[in-house]
């Protein structure tokens, strides 16, 4: 699924997941670099990370897990993936601005 953005927007990318899970996590990986962590977020507390204008919030009831960005630039243009634990899956959405 990719996403289109233009810049100074506040985007919301989506994650599904099934099971009981202690911790999800989010990653982006730019082009020609590895995966970086940029969300570890657990159940008894939302996440957020001012500097790189992150916030997640999930909602265990739907099992849902979002990741909102807000004043889009360009070096937000990245892979972004929504993990269960610390194992980076299959689970991707591409945001581009």
């Amino acid at each position: 699924m990719a996403f289109k953005c233009t810049l100074s927007n506040y985007v919301t990318l989506s994650c599904n997941y099934s099971g009981n899970v202690r911790s999800l996590q989010w990653y982006r990986q730019h082009p020609g670099s590895k995966p970086e962590n940029i969300i570890y977020y657990t159940e008894s507390s939302s996440q957020s990370e001012p500097k790189l204008r992150l916030y997640a919030v999930a909602d265990k009831e739907i099992k849902l897990m979002n990741l909102s960005i807000s004043s889009t630039q360009m070096d937000d243009s990245a892979l972004y993936y929504c993990a269960l634990q610390p194992t980076v899956t299959g689970n991707t959405t591409a945001l581009k601005c």
